[in-house]
């Protein structure tokens, strides 16, 4: 039984929420993932609560649905949510509420570089990941990470092992589970049934979301778009492409104003 408590951090206290769903990451950064977006937000008048998604993971592995049906009980309290926004993993899970009672709480959704539906490539390269961290190896795991959250052509940083992420059993354990959540993922017809605007941004050179995971029927109402030469993290290789985007679809205005 999980007794988990969900974390979270809140910036703002405007009367409209923004509730934000982060990705698989060894330790909790505090929302900092979404920094590029987050101040706008809150300029804008929004407040923002930020969750680590995998915060609620179960003692034992369990599948996606079950895992997801425990954060809509945790969300649904909230009341109505202008925008839900998640990455990766935190993405995959917000298109999974979208067919609960709280995406009937929801009147946008934002996905960044989250899958829709799971190919071999993404399953086998998750899943390497995965196992490395569950033997104990999460620097190698990290290293990986490092390399594929990476644009397809940038040759990624030498990366120093850190003994302490190594030998950290809850940093094993968060990339394990926390990947293995996504193995054969299929939210398609979550998304089809969704009746708000939805917008889908991954990287044209990701080398783990990539077009083929961003699976979903584009309509008037769902929109994907690829960010050129971008990889996993579109906010930091074009952000000026992303806030057009909200903008243009979402109707949310994130622009920089001097």
């Amino acid at each position: 039984m999980n007794s988990n408590a969900p974390v979270h951090v809140q910036f703002g206290l405007g009367p409209e929420l923004v509730v934000v769903m982060s990705p698989v990451m060894p330790a909790w950064d505090q929302g900092q993932f979404f920094a590029p977006l987050t101040q706008s937000l809150v300029d804008k008048g929004y407040r923002v609560i930020i969750f680590d998604t995998l915060s609620l993971l179960a003692e034992e592995q369990e599948d996606f649905v079950s895992f997801t049906q425990r954060w809509a009980a945790v969300l649904e309290p909230l009341g109505p949510i202008a925008l839900i926004a998640g990455s990766a993993l935190g993405g995959a899970v917000v298109q999974g509420l979208l067919a609960t009672t709280v995406g009937q709480q929801v009147a946008r959704a934002l996905l960044i570089s989250s899958p829709t539906k799971a190919d071999k490539v993404l399953d086998r390269r998750l899943g390497t990941m995965a196992e490395l961290a569950s033997a104990g190896d999460v620097d190698t795991a990290l290293m990986l990470l490092d390399q594929w959250v990476l644009p397809a052509h940038v040759k990624p940083p030498v990366r120093q092992p850190d003994a302490l992420a190594s030998a950290d059993e809850q940093a094993g354990r968060r990339l394990d589970q926390g990947f293995r959540l996504l193995s054969e993922l299929n939210v398609e017809s979550q998304v089809a049934a969704w009746p708000g605007r939805l917008l889908s941004i991954f990287g044209a050179d990701s080398q783990l979301v990539r077009a083929t995971n961003v699976s979903f029927k584009t309509s008037a109402q769902h929109l994907a778009v690829s960010v050129p030469g971008a990889g996993m993290r579109p906010l930091l290789d074009d952000l000026a492409r992303v806030r057009a985007s909200v903008r243009a679809h979402l109707g949310i205005d994130l622009e920089a104003h001097a």
